[in-house]
């Protein structure tokens, strides 16, 4: 999570297509809990809000608030980014930007 790339493993915990999906797992020591909640704008856009709950234990009760949460803004922004560019790679008609 600080600075290393891993994968992660998530259990899907809940779908409701195509408006939301949650998943749970591991963030270091801890349980987490995330998810994305979809909503069309128009005919070619959709707002996406990822939402993220983390169960603090061992060592990440150690870290201060504003560094933990900067840390994991910091990786939702990356994976929102990433999950963009996979969308719009496999959408007729997306922009290349």
């Amino acid at each position: 999570m600080f600075g290393s790339t891993r994968e992660r493993s998530q259990e899907v915990t809940a779908v409701d297509g195509p408006h939301s999906v949650a998943f749970a797992g591991p963030m270091g020591p801890s349980a987490a809990s995330w998810g994305m909640e979809l909503e069309p704008m128009d005919g070619r856009q959709t707002e996406a809000k990822m939402w993220i709950e983390v169960e603090l234990a061992g060592v990440m009760r150690a870290i201060p608030g504003g560094i933990l949460k900067a840390r994991i803004q910091h990786v939702s922004d990356r994976e929102m980014a990433a999950i963009k560019a996979a969308l719009e790679s496999t959408t007729p008609g997306a922009s290349d930007s």
